[in-house]
């Protein structure tokens, strides 16, 4: 019985630590797995952020729980459905999704697993998933314990975490949806950093599009979703993704983009290698007229009817809702 025992606790300590570290390699690598997500189009980027956030939570805490063994049953039980489920998406997900298979993103980008080494890896857990009954946790261990010393049993950790069970998982579960929230931070530094309002200086977008190269693009000519970039800007890289996401989504056609890039040629073929993006219509343009418009600031969306500024937006504050009621209405 004691082996037995010890074997659970072994599988228990293992399961744990590895739904931990899908949680803390998601949370080290979010801005990768937010896209992930986002480019299964069944959320809109808000939603998105929040269900990810979510998901960290509850793997985080999950591993924790299994890790101390409170709630044992419950959380095995738990567990074992997270496994499943999990298994069964990546089995469906080559038909019901556009997404890649190189990397499941279950340990984010810091370790990369492909859709079959991760169903291997779910497989192999849901089988040593088994054995983690072996060990009762809390439970067991305060059995023990009362058996060993009645006096012991009073002081024991053990045994103040069976007595405050219910505190003890409400305040795992309260800390890591305050730790998965607090990932938000970093955008909204990022933000406050970049600038409230994206400001571009009109005349000189205006001379800048009727020169060549760009004269050719009829851009002051009905709607127009013009993206400033700079072809090394990991925040122009992270807007690119973010719209051809919502082009796909909301069936927008090709048309309605202009991306004007400063820089050079093979920067610019490499920001569509490295973003994995639609090469839309696009040009490249001398810096100083480039940065002149914008104020040297990048990205830059600007929404064009028909040559007048209907919106401009920035890297983070880009969502759904603003694309979209601009081309639809």
């Amino acid at each position: 019985m004691k082996a037995r025992n010890i074997i659970g606790l072994i599988v228990r300590i293992l399961i744990g630590l590895v739904f931990v570290a899908s949680a803390v390699t998601k949370y080290i690598s979010i801005d990768a797995f937010d896209q992930f997500v986002y480019e299964h189009q069944l959320f809109s980027w808000t939603v998105t952020t929040i269900v990810t956030r979510l998901l960290i939570a509850a793997e985080f805490a999950l591993g924790v729980l299994l890790l101390v063994g409170l709630y044992p049953k419950t959380v095995k039980t738990l567990i074992i459905t997270f496994l499943a489920g999990f298994s069964i998406y990546i089995l469906l997900k080559p038909t019901l999704f556009n997404v890649e298979q190189e990397n499941c993103h279950c340990f984010g980008t810091v370790l990369i697993l492909n859709d079959s080494q991760t169903l291997i890896k779910n497989i192999v857990l849901l089988a040593l998933s088994y054995f983690m009954f072996w060990n009762k946790g809390v439970e067991r261990k305060q059995e023990e314990s009362q058996i060993e010393s009645p006096v012991a049993e009073k002081k024991s950790l053990y045994s103040w975490i069976k007595k405050n069970q219910r505190y003890s998982a409400i305040w795992i579960c309260a800390v890591s949806l305050i730790l998965s929230l607090l990932v938000i931070m970093p955008d909204t530094i990022q933000y406050k950093l970049y600038g409230k309002a994206a400001k571009i200086d009109e005349t000189k977008f205006k001379e800048l599009v009727s020169t060549a190269p760009l004269d050719q693009m009829n851009i002051m000519e009905g709607k127009k979703i013009v993206c400033m970039y700079s072809p090394v800007c990991k925040f122009c890289r992270k807007t690119a993704m973010r719209l051809d996401v919502m082009r796909q989504k909301y069936n927008i056609d090709d048309s309605n983009f202009v991306l004007i890039f400063w820089g050079k040629k093979e920067l610019v073929d490499l920001f569509f290698v490295k973003t994995k993006t639609k090469v839309l219509p696009h040009e490249i343009v001398h810096p100083r007229p480039f940065l002149e418009a914008t104020k040297h600031k990048q990205p830059v969306i600007i929404l064009l009817n028909n040559g007048k500024v209907e919106k401009l937006l920035k890297y983070p504050n880009i969502k759904d809702e603003d694309i979209v009621k601009f081309i639809k209405n």
